[in-house]
C-alpha cells in the first residue's frame, strides 16, 4: 500500500496506536475499557507458571492500573509494513465507555479522529469524509488494509493483558510490569516505563504481527477525572 493511501486513511493510526486486536480477531462494537477485569485475572492463566514473587508484584501493578480508567496520552508512531513507513503524532483519550484517537502529521496537519463507543466506530478525515463501521478494525480494514488490533491495544498501551483475548502469553518484569506479550497474533514488547504519580506506565513500546511492525513512544500520561 502506498504511504500517500496511509496517509489519506490516516493510516488510521494503526497499530497503536496507538494505540493502539485481532491477528487476527475482530470485535463486534466496543469493548468497554475495564482494568477491573485485569485485576481480578488469574494469575497463573495470565502467566501459565506456577505463582512467585514476580507474580505477586504484578497482581499488586494491576491493582494500581485498575484505578487509571480515564486517561489521555500524546506521542509518536512509527509504522512499517513490507512496502511502506509513516510516523505520526498519536493522540489517545480514553474513558470506561469511550475513545477518541486522533492522527496528525508530525507538522501538525490533521489526517483522522477516530471515535468509538457501543454504538459503534466513526473516523473523520481532513477531508470532510466519515465513516462509521461496527468495529474498528472493519473501518481500518476498509479504510486502510490493515487489521488493526484496537480493542486489544487500549490494553496493551497502558502495560495491560487484554481481558478479552484467550490464551497468549505474558512475560513479567522484576517490577511486576509487562515485559512481553503475545495476544491474538501480536507480539508487545515493552522497552521503557515512565512514573505517571508513582505508577508505572509504557514509555516505549513495539509491537508486530506477520505483516505489520510499529514503535510507540509516549511523550505525556495523563490521568483524568472519572466523566460525570
Amino acid at each position: 500500500m502506498a504511504l500517500r493511501q496511509l496517509k489519506r486513511a490516516a493510516m488510521a493510526w494503526l497499530a497503536a496506536g496507538a494505540m493502539l486486536v485481532s491477528g487476527c480477531s475482530t470485535i463486534q462494537g466496543y469493548i468497554p475499557f475495564d482494568l477491573d477485569a485485569i485485576a481480578a485475572l488469574d494469575v497463573l492463566n495470565v502467566l501459565g507458571t506456577e505463582p512467585s514473587g514476580r507474580d505477586t508484584a504484578w497482581q499488586a501493578h494491576a491493582r494500581d492500573l485498575a484505578r487509571f480508567r480515564t486517561w489521555s496520552m500524546v506521542g509518536s508512531l512509527v509504522v512499517r509494513s513490507q512496502d511502506d513507513a509513516a510516523r505520526v503524532t498519536l493522540r489517545w483519550r480514553q474513558t470506561p465507555a469511550a475513545y477518541h484517537v486522533r492522527i496528525t502529521s508530525l507538522i501538525g496537519a490533521g489526517l483522522l479522529d477516530l471515535e468509538g463507543s457501543d454504538a459503534g466506530v466513526e473516523a473523520r478525515f481532513a477531508d470532510g469524509r466519515r465513516v462509521r463501521a461496527e468495529s474498528p478494525e472493519a473501518l481500518l480494514e476498509e479504510e486502510v488494509g490493515w487489521s488493526v488490533p484496537l480493542g486489544g491495544l487500549q490494553y496493551w498501551m497502558v502495560g495491560a493483558p487484554s481481558p478479552d483475548s484467550a490464551g497468549g502469553t505474558v512475560e513479567i518484569d522484576s517490577e511486576g510490569r509487562l515485559a512481553r506479550l503475545e495476544q491474538s497474533g501480536w507480539k508487545v514488547v515493552y522497552e521503557k516505563y515512565r512514573s505517571l504519580d508513582g505508577l508505572a506506565l509504557p514509555a516505549r513500546i513495539r509491537f508486530s504481527n506477520e505483516s505489520v511492525e510499529g514503535t510507540v513512544v509516549v511523550r505525556r500520561w495523563k490521568a483524568e477525572p472519572e466523566p460525570a
